[in-house]
């Protein structure tokens, strides 16, 4: 479904790119994470996959329709929850359609899946980053994609939210469908992907299966921290030891 061969992205008139050969393999039903330090491209690439920025170098091959899920989104209408989320039906109806009775059942349903359907009626502007985050998902599954790409889903959500973004991503999964998320959490992309992609500025990205990559050696290395991978009771865990 998707093949990334040998990419790289450089800023027009740039010297240095902000990143250069990457290469990853990820099919239908599969999650993959993309890890790395701050600065490292993470977002440039998801950009890239998206045909947002123009890689310099390389090859992308993508079989299906992409729905994107950004870190950050405001809007400039006080839209409400219930008609942020059918604009996801829009890439199917057509722009300027107006969304049927299935697309609001969708609607609700997708709502249901983030646990926010009793938002529905409120402004979304009125909504906390975190809740924000919720219901752009929420629209990224009315839109019915083949490949949903999220940008840093969790960083703005407490714990139990953060676990219905996962939850989310494997139900996305579970139907077919690929998925791709950058993440600064270890443990979210042992928990939930299959693949993992290691990225950091001037270093080989590193990719393969999420239970090899995510090694100590890799994370300590990609962070310039000592990480710790262990078991507690029925668990794996991976901790940044501080210094």
């Amino acid at each position: 479904m998707i093949k990334v061969k040998n990419i790289g992205y450089k800023y027009p008139k740039a010297k240095t790119s902000i990143f250069e050969g990457h290469n990853f393999e990820l099919e239908a039903g599969e999650i993959l994470a993309i890890l790395g330090p701050n600065g490292s491209g993470k977002t440039t690439l998801i950009k890239s996959l998206l045909g947002l920025l123009p890689i310099f170098e390389g090859e992308i091959k993508i079989n299906g329709v992409r729905s994107y899920v950004p870190q950050h989104t405001l809007s400039p209408f006080d839209y409400s929850v219930t008609e942020m989320v059918v604009m996801g039906a829009s890439g199917q109806n057509g722009l300027f359609a107006e969304p049927t009775k299935a697309d609001f059942k969708k609607t609700d349903e997708a709502l249901e899946q983030v646990g926010m359907l009793d938002w529905r009626d409120e402004s979304f502007s009125h909504l906390s980053g975190g809740q924000r985050q919720m219901i752009l998902i929420a629209r990224a599954l009315v839109s019915s994609p083949d490949i949903m790409i999220l940008d840093e889903p969790t960083s703005a959500l407490d714990y139990r939210n953060q676990d219905k973004v996962l939850q989310t991503m494997k139900y996305v999964a579970d139907q077919g469908k690929a998925v791709i998320f950058s993440t600064h959490c270890p443990l979210q992309a042992l928990h939930v992907s299959q693949k993992t992609l290691l990225v950091k500025n001037n270093t080989p990205s590193i990719f393969g299966l999420s239970k090899d990559v995510l090694s100590q050696e890799n994370l300590s290395k990609l962070y310039q921290l000592p990480i710790a991978r262990g078991r507690l009771e029925q668990s794996e865990i991976i901790v940044p030891l501080y210094s």
